[in-house]
């Protein structure tokens, strides 16, 4: 049975968990399409999701300090400074991000040629480069704002938002890949199209909800010290930790682009497969984010306890489902993003490695997301660092030079670096938990 801690968890996490997965749909829906296309094409649109990342990282961990700050004004009931933290800090996303996308157009070439790509598919991978960025600039000022309506609790207009534009994304991708009607036949460009489509819709739909709340019309664009005193405490260890996993996935994805056109096809298809499980676990960790900035307070502690409690358990609940699912199904799964018999041996191996992941991968984010709104975004970072940029490319180069392991030994250190941060993120809530609840007596959840 259902307690009232499981049905507001669940109010908050489902839908931010269904969204994270329908973004990463937008990535899928172009692998799968293109897919059609060859081995090459799904490499050219792959070896774009490093640099991409690279800037909606940026653009996350802003949007996640927002979440967090909205999240602690909700609790204490101050409504009415949702909009000035909004504006100041979409000026300094328009200002910082948009010199930083400038930049990636004029050397992504040289960018795609670091990250791994190979010659025979780097000018498609540049023709689906260059048209996505503006795409990645305006999802970037989307999820901001967005970040106001998950400190509220509002995943679930997120979500709408969200599902509408993959619709448009998903049929713009048809008309303009393949030439349904009277559309031209785009191949990979018709992949970009159908994502800068989506990306505007996604943006028109999310300011007219803000604007229906009057967001807009509080606060100012002006920045002040107080504000960067604030935002920068908590995006500093929230950016250090998302810098720091892109860096450690941007020298991982160069030493596997380094195996081949073939073992790279396989593993972002994997990677790409996996990544609807990370968002999905993303989302639930945004909602232990939201509901421990709501009862950060001290005199909220025993409920504090009670929504920690309740992610664990749901992260275990799903976690289970995903890697029976995954194991199962793993021919299966891998056999509609390719269409290459000789890829399935490999491909289902890898998949099973993507199976075995989803427990460390939940564990960890749900109780980094409690973690990031107790105000330990720093220690987060620590342990990020160690283990994303130190251990895992040690550990992948270790496997793969020396002991020749290929894509299953790049896999093993993904699943070693996953379960060494769970651990990490385990002992330092722990601590946290110790701190705000040890002399004081609790009520049962």
């Amino acid at each position: 049975m259902l307690t009232s801690y499981d049905r507001n968890y669940l109010r908050i996490g489902l839908p931010a968990a269904l969204e994270g997965v329908l973004m990463i749909f937008l990535s899928n829906a172009d692998i799968i399409m293109v897919g059609t296309l060859g081995t090459g094409a799904i490499a050219a649109v792959s070896i774009f999701t490093q640099p991409r990342m690279m800037l909606l990282t940026v653009a996350r961990s802003v949007a996640a300090a927002v979440t967090i700050l909205i999240a602690e004004r909700f609790g204490q009931d101050r409504h009415d400074t949702y909009g000035d933290i909004l504006k100041k800090t979409m000026v300094l996303v328009v200002v910082f991000l948009g010199l930083a996308h400038i930049g990636f157009f004029i050397h992504l070439d040289s960018i795609l040629i670091w990250m791994g790509a190979q010659q025979d598919y780097l000018p498609d991978a540049m023709i689906y480069g260059l048209w996505t960025l503006p795409a990645v600039f305006i999802t970037s000022v989307t999820v901001l704002m967005q970040a106001v309506m998950f400190g509220r609790g509002e995943s679930m207009r997120v979500l709408s938002i969200n599902i509408q534009g993959n619709v448009v994304n998903v049929i713009l991708n048809a008309l303009l890949i393949f030439g349904l009607g009277p559309f031209p036949a785009l191949g990979v460009l018709g992949a970009a199209l159908g994502t800068v489509g989506g990306a505007i819709w996604s943006l028109i739909l999310t300011v007219r909800v803000l604007s229906a709340w009057r967001i807009f019309d509080q606060g100012s664009y002006r920045l002040t010290r107080t504000y960067l005193r604030e935002f920068f405490g908590v995006f500093g260890g929230i950016f250090s930790e998302q810098g720091f996993e892109r860096i450690g996935m941007v020298v991982y994805t160069r030493m596997v682009a380094e195996l081949g056109t073939i073992p790279y096809a396989v593993h972002a298809i994997a990677m790409n497969f996996c990544d609807f499980y990370y968002n999905f676990c993303n989302g639930m960790g945004k909602s232990s984010t939201v509901l421990a900035g709501h009862n950060k307070d001290q005199q909220k502690r025993n409920e504090w306890r009670c929504y920690l409690w309740t992610g664990m358990r749901w992260s275990l609940i799903f976690s289970t489902v995903a890697f029976l699912v995954t194991y199962v199904l793993r021919e299966q799964i891998f056999g509609v993003y390719a269409h290459d018999p000789e890829l399935l041996p490999l491909g289902s191996l890898i998949i099973a490695y993507v199976a075995v992941v989803s427990f460390p991968e939940a564990y960890q984010m749900v109780c980094a997301g409690i973690l990031r709104a107790s105000g330990k975004t720093t220690q987060v970072a620590a342990y990020s660092f160690i283990s994303i940029t130190i251990v895992r490319p040690i550990i992948t180069y270790i496997l793969l030079y020396e002991f020749h392991m290929g894509l299953e030994g790049a896999w093993l250190s993904l699943a070693l670096d996953q379960s060494m941060r769970a651990i990490c993120a385990a002992i330092l809530l722990r601590k946290v938990y110790h701190e705000r609840n040890s002399k004081h007596a609790l009520n049962p959840c």
